[in-house]
């Protein structure tokens, strides 16, 4: 009789060990599934004033490369009855949904649209890593543009003399802020 009862209760306790288990891998399968996905680690780049050829020709070609106006053309975005912080979060869906690292072009009309996405992507536990500007060279070539398109033009340019340098100097201060502003972040300030 002691023979059936060891029999029984090792079947027992063999039942209840394969429940277990079975319990761990659906919880685990639970963790997969839904928890994973929030924690996903990419790589996000944003850019201001930034090309698109210039992305394709640096060390983030290999991300995905995203147009911001082609974001805004997905989600049917119309400026007459979509607000910007719609924009924002379009753009931050964006992000989100990417199962690649993911560079977005064109991002921003002001550098104060940075702080709005980092607050959008936070829940997520996303953050921006890189926020690509022009280096010196290409905005010594952007004045250069400038100057000379108010050199050929000036007559159908609203600008009086000197704003096309002025404007210069304060992009150049913009862009000087932004790098103080995200110098003890996880958002480096890249110029290429």
């Amino acid at each position: 009789m002691e023979k059936i009862n060891r029999s029984v209760s090792y079947t027992i306790k063999t039942a209840n060990v394969d429940v277990d288990l079975i319990k761990k891998n659906k919880l685990m399968n639970i963790i997969e599934n839904n928890l994973s996905a929030s924690k996903k680690k990419i790589k996000v780049i944003l850019t201001y004033r930034i090309y698109e050829s210039d992305i394709k020709n640096s060390e983030f070609a290999h991300f995905k490369i995203v147009d911001f106006s082609d974001v805004l053309l997905k989600n049917n975005y119309h400026p007459e009855k979509d607000s910007e912080l719609n924009e924002l979060e379009f753009l931050s869906k964006e992000i989100i949904n990417s199962e690649d690292n993911i560079v977005i072009y064109n991002t921003g009309s002001n550098f104060e649209d940075f702080d709005t996405i980092s607050e959008m992507l936070k829940p997520h536990e996303l953050i921006i890593n890189n926020i690509l500007v022009p280096n010196e060279a290409k905005r010594q070539q952007q004045l250069a543009d400038g100057q000379r398109a108010y050199r050929e033009h000036s007559r159908w340019l609203d600008f009086y003399p000197g704003e096309i340098e002025e404007n210069h100097k304060k992009f150049a201060e913009k862009i000087e802020t932004l790098k103080a502003k995200y110098r003890n972040t996880e958002t480096k300030v890249l110029e290429i």
